[in-house]
């Protein structure tokens, strides 16, 4: 099998996230801290990234980051050098959906070819389409970021894809329609942990947090739902299925939005006040 490693890029962070909006039900509880961040995964020769970040280039993505209190925010170019790498270098980009803080950056990597779910992509072209009252429909879509992916459609380098599929040797993807997005992925690795195979999930957005699989109150294992397009019992259903896959392991499961993985796993902190965490080395 292939030897994969993967890093946890942080590219942003805030203190300002309500904690209603990540955990369901936790009322008037205040804020929260939140990483934005993307995953490197290296092995066999390629660099893939999952999601891509923001592009401060962008003023509808500069105006949505500000509004979400989006802090310490750097551009693929200067995350990327701290793990030695350009854009230029990256192969391939697994979009796990189609939102602002997720899919921002996809002009920067001229060499990548792009992968995101067929019914994300047009679930959310669609959505462009609804007059004002469903404009819940299409909140955190940018209309410039899906025109960006159409033109990749276009030019033959975003590839849509059409459910559960395996990309490259070790690593696959699980859709997760009508969740978070209109349909998602989660982005399963397949890694050698002493001897044993071990798969690794890279959560996207399906879970925020740990919280949102542990549950409140300590951990009390009722799964938590969260903002989303989707009814609160897909959310619980693709929680559950996810964890599933990781083996009810906690520790297989890696978070886009939970700072605690920069105390889990070896961190270096920046003087940008940025993140870059080794999960798999």
């Amino acid at each position: 099998m292939i030897k994969y490693s993967i890093k946890n890029l942080e590219y942003a962070n805030t203190d300002m996230a309500p904690i209603s909006g990540q955990v369901a039900n936790a009322h008037n509880a205040g804020f929260m801290p939140l990483t934005m961040c993307y995953q490197l995964i290296q092995g066999g020769g390629k660099n893939i990234l999952v999601d891509c970040g923001v592009n401060y280039d962008n003023p509808e993505n500069y105006e949505v980051c500000t509004a979400y209190a989006f802090k310490n925010a750097k551009m693929p170019p200067e995350i990327l050098a701290k793990v030695g790498l350009s854009p230029e270098d990256i192969d391939a980009v697994i979009m796990t959906h189609g939102h602002f803080d997720h899919m921002g950056g996809l002009n920067y990597f001229p060499n990548a070819k792009f992968y995101i779910q067929k019914e994300e992509l047009l679930g959310a072209l669609a959505a462009m389409a609804l007059p004002l009252k469903f404009a819940r429909a299409k909140q955190a879509y940018l209309p410039s970021h899906i025109a960006e992916a159409c033109n990749l459609v276009c030019e033959g380098r975003m590839v849509l894809v059409d459910g559960d599929e395996e990309l490259f040797e070790g690593i696959r993807v699980v859709a997760l329609p009508m969740g978070h997005s209109y349909c998602g992925e989660a982005i399963v690795v397949d890694v050698d942990e002493n001897g044993t195979v071990v798969q690794k999930v890279l959560c996207g957005d399906a879970a925020y947090v740990k919280d949102n699989v542990l549950g409140m109150n300590g951990g009390d294992g009722i799964y938590m739902p969260y903002t989303a397009i989707g009814a609160p019992y897909d959310i619980i259903r693709q929680i559950d299925k996810i964890y599933a896959i990781a083996g009810y392991n906690i520790d297989n499961m890696v978070f886009n939005h939970d700072v605690e993985t920069y105390s889990k796993y070896p961190s270096v902190k920046y003087d940008d006040g940025l993140y870059v965490a080794t999960i798999v080395e």
